[in-house]
């Protein structure tokens, strides 16, 4: 798959769930190197922003539609833009179709599959890679994330490399539903409404206090209660975003 697009931040989401998917996505952003991947690689799906400055997503169409291959691409437009006129035009260009920005998870899920070669999966050698790593397919992790996408994302990893998850969007659900003695490590979003992933932390480490935990943040400040060793609590751990699929797997299993 190849995205072109300007945004560092839409970029590294859909990059991030392709490797969830264990999709290879080659992300770029600018609009004339998209096209030089186009023309020299090929491609079983294209998804092209349009608002791209110096050379636009529309620059590209009109490029292959001059060569004579766009017929032969799946190309599909990624766009917030609103302009009826300019998407009917688009639509009429050769173009496979049009998804809107924002999309939701199943969304994309959904236009990646539909243009996904169908493969046969190999599950012994899934299983044996996951071995290799030293992955414990009992290992039990406890996620909470009130971002349902990333909730998904995390997910999807985490069980793509053999763990078991327990994934909630409500931390105090979470905490209800709690079991002592159950999970191997919990795997806390710090910002959520009603509890902290901190505040949820320390509120777990009280049923089992043999609790380890990652929290997961982008949220640079008002961390002094972790990033300060002398009042972290014991066995707990910060992950900031963004983070890649390897970096992220990386830290979960060195504990």
């Amino acid at each position: 798959m190849l995205l072109v697009d300007d945004s560092h931040e839409i970029a590294e989401v859909v990059s991030f769930y392709c490797g969830a998917k264990n999709i290879n996505c080659r992300a770029v952003d600018n609009g004339q190197e998209g096209l030089e991947r186009i023309r020299k690689d090929k491609f079983d799906l294209i998804l092209l922003d349009i608002a791209m400055p110096e050379f636009t997503g529309i620059d590209i169409i009109k490029s292959i539609k001059q060569e004579g291959s766009i017929e032969s691409k799946n190309l599909v437009i990624f766009t917030a833009s609103t302009n009826r006129r300019m998407l009917d035009e688009i639509k009429n260009s050769g173009v496979k179709e049009i998804l809107r920005k924002p999309c939701s998870l199943d969304d994309l899920t959904e236009l990646i599959e539909k243009y996904r070669p169908t493969t046969n999966i190999n599950q012994n050698h899934l299983e044996t890679l996951n071995h290799m790593n030293g992955v414990n397919s009992l290992t039990r992790i406890l996620l909470v994330d009130d971002d349902k996408d990333h909730l998904k994302l995390f997910t999807m990893i985490l069980e793509g490399e053999g763990y078991s998850v327990d994934a909630y969007a409500d931390p105090v659900t979470a905490l209800q539903n709690f079991r002592p003695n159950y999970y191997d490590l919990a795997l806390l979003d710090y910002l959520m409404p009603r509890l902290t992933g901190l505040e949820l932390y320390r509120r777990i480490r009280e049923l089992d206090s043999t609790m380890k935990g990652f929290i997961i943040t982008a949220t640079h400040e008002q961390l002094t209660d972790i990033e300060d060793k002398s009042q972290r609590p014991e066995n707990l751990k910060v992950i900031r975003k963004p983070i890649s699929n390897e970096d992220l797997l990386r830290k979960i299993n060195s504990i």
